[in-house]
């Protein structure tokens, strides 16, 4: 669906304007200063930005001057005020990164300068805003932890700074070696992409990684879990379990991913910036035309509205401009609400939270009455397990679940019926 024109945006507001003042057919509207700003509290409480909000005034103006002729000078103020706060928007929404890069997002100004230049090189290299939280905060404890009040002490800040720092991770917090790893990721990044500095061998003591063996569930009660789930939340555990995709890739599919006619997924930008495909189960695919169609119904509302455009990954926002409006773009598992980007400030419907699934498939196993602590990625597990025990070849399913070792793909054998669990134990032979 193809984005209003500027007169239709017109028409838009004034239609708005005029049914939130009660003004009939036929009654002409208010043009007063209170009456346009209580319309303008309104929808700055939406989450219109102002360039938005400037849009609206310039509207009234033009009814004011050509239909009512009346005098508007009140709302020419309004205008110019209006135009300053649209400057300083972008202003906030283009902070000037290190080496002189501009950052896409909103990065509060009164955070330290090493924070907004460390969250602008984040944004520059295109890394998920997870990662930019997660690097953010462990940037944040280092510096408390060396006291480091300024950058030019970070110039003292030494390798044995950083071993100290990882070796008390370890041994005093006893993180986990994925935590402690991400720790040293984000300390490095701070180095080589802020002040261009490497860090020679770091000598630390290292968390112990941990040898797991995955949490599986039987195929009857993979399908008592699915049975207490119902419409959205179904969906998602059906495909989680269907084509063995984690959760945050079923989270941000969108809609151009799927295609029934091939009967599979594409599913872009997964762990490590690659691409794969997955299983499209037959057996749901009734269920997601009929939730397709759904999205597009709201998808078309939400256009009207004029919160029709999505996140799109990269410079793609940039280079298509209009792209963000298509259907094909939107999100398949779409959040029930409308929210306000937090890099961008725009208000728009994001994909449905890992927090909100969560808690509805944690529900789930409860009532299920599963005497294990599953969670969304033991369907991961479940359906590596059970291609296994059908006798489907290791390496089909590495390249379904986008592993780059066999080895890791390889730990399932120590869980399927055709591993050590499907051996016998000489104690059953005794008679």
């Amino acid at each position: 669906m193809a984005p209003r024109t500027k007169a239709e945006w017109g028409r838009f507001w004034i239609a708005r304007y005029r049914k939130f003042h009660g003004c009939k057919p036929g009654v002409v509207i208010p043009v007063d200063r209170d009456s346009a700003i209580a319309f303008l509290v309104e929808i700055k409480n939406e989450g219109k930005p102002a360039w938005q909000r400037l849009q609206v005034v310039r509207e009234i103006k033009e009814v004011g001057d050509t239909i009512l002729r009346v005098p508007t000078d009140h709302l020419q103020k309004m205008i110019q005020q209006l135009s300053e706060w649209v400057e300083k928007e972008k202003v906030a929404s283009c902070v000037v990164a290190s080496q002189g890069e501009a950052a896409p997002g909103v990065i509060d100004p009164n955070e330290p300068i090493l924070i907004q230049r460390m969250r602008g090189r984040i944004r520059a290299e295109h890394l998920a805003i997870k990662t930019e939280k997660a690097y953010v905060g462990w940037a944040k404890r280092f510096i408390k932890r060396f006291s480091l009040d300024n950058e030019a002490e970070w110039k003292n800040v030494s390798n044995r700074d950083v071993e100290t720092f990882l070796t008390e991770l370890a041994i005093e917090r006893n993180v986990s070696a994925s935590t402690q790893n991400q720790a040293f990721s984000a300390i490095l990044f701070v180095f080589r992409k802020v002040f261009r500095r490497e860090l020679t061998a770091v000598d630390a003591v290292r968390a112990k990684p941990s040898q797991n063996v995955p949490l599986v569930l039987t195929v009857d009660e993979t399908q008592r879990v699915i049975d207490k789930l119902h419409g959205i939340d179904r969906l998602i555990v059906s495909l989680l379990y269907g084509s063995g995709m984690r959760l945050n890739e079923a989270l941000r599919l969108r809609i151009k991913d799927i295609d029934f006619d091939r009967k599979q997924i594409v599913i872009n930008d997964a762990k490590g910036m690659k691409d794969r495909v997955a299983i499209l189960p037959c057996s749901i695919s009734d269920s997601l035309r009929d939730h397709l169609e759904s999205r597009r119904l709201q998808h078309g509302r939400d256009t009207n509205d004029g919160f029709g455009g999505v996140y799109l990954p990269f410079a793609l926002a940039t280079k298509y401009p209009k792209a963000k409006f298509e259907y094909y773009w939107q999100y398949v598992f779409a959040a029930s609400k409308l929210s306000r980007d937090p890099r961008s400030s725009e208000f728009r419907r994001h994909h449905k939270s890992e927090k909100s699934f969560g808690d509805s498939f944690t529900a789930a196993v409860k009532m299920a009455e599963l005497l294990k602590a599953a969670h969304s990625h033991t369907m991961r597990h479940s359906f590596a397990t059970h291609l296994l025990d059908r006798g489907t070849d290791i390496r089909t399913i590495q390249e379904l679940l986008g592993h780059a070792d066999v080895s890791t793909t390889m730990i399932y054998t120590h869980v399927s019926q055709n591993g050590p669990s499907g051996v016998k134990s000489p104690l059953d032979y005794l008679k």
